[in-house]
């Protein structure tokens, strides 16, 4: 939305619902962000007032001074409550009023909140500080991540005064916001230039994301191939498939074993810890929550495999279910779609054409990927090793045999953890 551009105008509009976010602070995710906070304003026990707005007209020019006083002068028309408030010309800051909280306490645990949200996105999209790919926490994002931890926060600020100011964000909470925040900022940062302009909408969850050549990948999935067994005669097209050299050149070293266990396994703890203190009494949709069971029981064999395909899905699924246990908590939000290429990537928001065997199939993938395929390379991708024990190296996952190639890491399926299930059944 294009919000009020005085004061008073934006206390009115604060009154609605207390979510206002301009369209040029919310990184082409205004509405969504709007919704997803709102929805969290109103399950916060005292008044909560978010506004990332233009700069109203007549504040101080410097960015804290304007913030502050905003603050201020918003407080004189709504009353108390928490604010978090943010600028074109400021920088996000959060106060509270009538809630008996220490300022300095309520600033830091807040900054360490960010702090979180940050950390928790270079892990999860691999966009690392100090490099240029280093993807900045969105404005909706972080004062998402002060909402979500409203009630812990001024529990923390009202504490005397110490050197200890936790994270009040529960892991799996972080975690599901970093996933989104980096989707939001991966999507706002990538522009192609006009000459490689690549085809990409965004993609809607689970199998409608999937058009074009996809009959041929449903035939494929029910008779139990792998995307190994498409045949491979013809020569690829640039825009669809590159040449060996090139798939070389995008290339990655398989994972290391160990390392994706470990995050794998904090990730499932962090879901177990989240259904323990789950309460079903107060959920929005139990239907969609009740998906994160499923996604736990998929995980827990996983954990001990000696195959990386398997301690990979088992840390896909956890993130799944812990989504999905946030989304019925909230009674809204699209289901997580992973990268098809990666699923360590941010989430397939954009779709690719992809040739596989004879056959061109669209795949939802990451921003980066989508880019990748336009300039006719091969994405980054993963690569693990043969499951044949007389083969050595690695191949393109999809060109296994199991269930991770079948369903692209839940790319191309919408129940990745059933399926998974599903197929621990079917073994001898």
């Amino acid at each position: 939305m294009d919000g009020p551009t005085d004061v008073d105008s934006l206390a009115e509009a604060l009154r609605q619902d207390g979510v206002v976010v301009d369209r040029v602070m919310g990184s082409g995710a205004a509405q969504e962000s709007h919704d997803r906070i709102a929805a969290l304003v109103r399950e916060t026990p005292f008044p909560v007032y978010v506004a990332l707005v233009e700069q109203p007209k007549g504040l101080p020019d410097d960015a804290i001074d304007a913030t502050e006083a905003l603050a201020g002068l918003l407080n004189r028309r709504l009353g108390d409550g928490l604010y978090v408030l943010d600028t074109t010309e400021g920088i996000q800051q959060v106060f509270a009023y009538g809630l008996d909280t220490n300022p300095s306490r309520l600033s830091l645990g807040a900054g360490r909140n960010d702090d979180a949200l940050d950390e928790a996105m270079q892990e999860v999209g691999g966009y690392r500080i100090g490099t240029q790919d280093y993807l900045y926490p969105p404005a909706v994002a972080e004062a998402e991540a002060q909402v979500l931890a409203a009630e812990d926060l001024v529990e923390m600020a009202r504490e005397p005064s110490g050197d200890d100011y936790p994270v009040t964000l529960e892991e799996t909470e972080v975690e599901d916001l970093a996933r989104y925040a980096v989707r939001v900022a991966a999507t706002a940062d990538w522009r192609p230039t006009s000459e490689e302009y690549v085809s990409v909408r965004t993609a809607a969850s689970g199998l409608s994301a999937l058009v074009g050549g996809l009959g041929g990948l449903v035939v494929a999935l029910l008779v139990g191939q792998s995307l190994r067994g498409w045949p491979r005669r013809g020569a690829p097209r640039r825009a669809v498939a590159p040449t060996a050299e090139k798939a070389a050149t995008y290339a990655v070293a398989p994972p290391d074993l160990e390392d994706e266990r470990k995050r794998a396994v904090r990730l499932a703890d962090a879901l177990t810890r989240s259904l323990e203190k789950t309460d079903w009494e107060t959920l929005r949709d139990r239907d969609v929550a009740a998906r994160a069971l499923t996604a736990r029981d998929a995980v827990e064999p996983l954990l001990a495999s000696g195959d990386i395909g398997d301690v990979i899905g088992a840390r896909t699924i956890a993130q799944m279910g812990a989504h999905d246990l946030g989304r019925g908590r909230r009674g809204s939000g699209a289901a997580l779609v992973p990268c098809f290429f990666d699923p360590r990537h941010p989430d397939g928001t954009a779709t690719a054409s992809w040739r596989l065997g004879d056959g061109t199939v669209e795949v939802p993938c990451c921003p980066a990927c989508a880019t990748a395929v336009g300039q006719g390379a091969t994405p980054r991708h993963l690569r693990l090793p043969h499951r044949l024990p007389h083969r050595r190296g690695t191949v393109p996952y999809w060109e296994r045999d199991d269930v991770w190639a079948r369903t692209g890491f839940g790319a191309i399926t919408d129940d990745l953890a059933g399926d998974v299930l599903a197929e621990r059944v079917g073994e001898p």
